[in-house]
């Protein structure tokens, strides 16, 4: 039998292009191999579309960053990199795997196979943890993420030397109160919300352009599905609790989540609205923190020590429900007194331009 027309041919190589939209079909297995070993399909559709978003951003940097040189263009090739590196293959391993698979990049002279390879690897990583592995993709801007070289070993031995648990900051009798959280951490301090898929900047409190900024890791759903033992243990759970604990399901639920979709998903064409559903909130207390221990109890010495600079801030700033109610008091008399006395004035005024007859005719 003849082989097709190339022109036939075409439109299948192009659907299952790293570059091109994912059929469901596709991202389903994707989302099987990067997350969990779900072979019922079982996700909402608005849980996979925040992931699939990051996933097509990230291939699409490295393919460009690359030329075009990448030969591991189809989403087979990328999920074939993840699960090798799933199984447990060394750095090493996945790279010497690569080679024999694709003899071709061998002995090709026209480009920088190392660069090629270990770009293409960096890609699977990345996708797989939701950490820029590697240098970044393109050298032309400096974004500011966190990245982090995985050079050796397994993907897990690479997340257990990038996520060590902090204890090192001492917390002074912090305690993570009700009234910590993402929106009045923005509405009451008045410090920027970004969202972040990039797992290494959660939690942290940067400079950006003069403003005081705090990075939040949002693919919710991404965390929850997560079955494969690439992270240390506790780790997901506890990054879980955080998102519980900015977005809680308590009192706040409702400011919350008015604030997050009028303030936060329209800055981010991929924000995952899962993290308005992370709790029951079960870690209340700092010590029961281990890997984002030292982050949260900087985030909320921040927070605590951030003073309202306006009207606004002021009158959301309950942390303090004495000062508050005596703050308001005051600023009632303070009113009703300049009220009273501009009363009086203008009656002065009033009698002024207006005396009282004397009696005569």
């Amino acid at each position: 039998m003849a082989s097709p027309p190339a022109s036939t041919a075409l439109p299948t190589v192009q659907l299952d292009h790293i570059c091109s939209p994912i059929p469901t079909a596709t991202l389903l297995h994707i989302a099987n191999v990067f997350w969990a070993a779900n072979q019922a399909g079982n996700y909402f559709p608005t849980s996979l579309q925040p992931y699939s978003e990051y996933y097509t951003e990230q291939c699409r940097i490295v393919y460009h960053s690359l030329g075009t040189n990448l030969p591991f263009s189809k989403h087979k090739d990328i999920i074939q990199l993840a699960h090798e590196i799933n199984q447990g293959f060394t750095r090493q391993q996945v790279l010497q795997s690569i080679e024999g698979r694709y003899p071709a990049i061998v002995s090709n002279t026209q480009f920088d196979k190392s660069e090629v390879i270990n770009g293409a690897v960096d890609l699977a990583a990345r996708l797989l943890l939701t950490v820029d592995v590697g240098k970044p993709a393109t050298n032309r801007l400096w974004t500011g993420r966190a990245c982090r070289p995985w050079d050796q070993g397994t993907i897990r031995d690479f997340t257990a030397s990038t996520f060590l648990v902090q204890r090192s900051s001492r917390h002074d009798g912090i305690q993570l109160d009700t009234n910590f959280n993402a929106r009045n951490i923005n509405v009451i301090a008045g410090l920027k919300i970004e969202l972040t898929n990039n797992l290494l900047d959660h939690l942290e409190v940067v400079d950006i352009e003069g403003e005081t900024t705090v990075m939040i890791f949002h693919h919710a759903s991404f965390l929850k599905n997560q079955e494969h033992p690439l992270f240390p243990d506790g780790f997901v759970y506890e990054a879980l609790q955080t998102l519980a604990l900015l977005f809680p399901q308590n009192n706040w639920y409702k400011a919350s989540k008015t604030w997050y979709h009028k303030h936060l998903e329209p800055t981010t064409p991929d924000a995952d609205p899962g993290v308005l559903a992370c709790g029951p909130l079960t870690m209340t207390h700092i010590d029961a923190y281990q890997f984002w221990h030292d982050r949260l109890i900087r985030l909320k010495q921040v927070f605590d020590q951030a003073k309202p600079r306006n009207l606004r801030q002021w009158w959301n700033d309950r942390r303090d429900g004495t000062q508050w109610y005596a703050l308001w008091i005051a600023v009632g008399f303070t009113v009703l007194f300049g009220l009273v006395q501009s009363i009086e004035g203008a009656l002065q005024v009033y009698k002024a331009y207006h005396p009282e007859g004397n009696g005569s005719g």
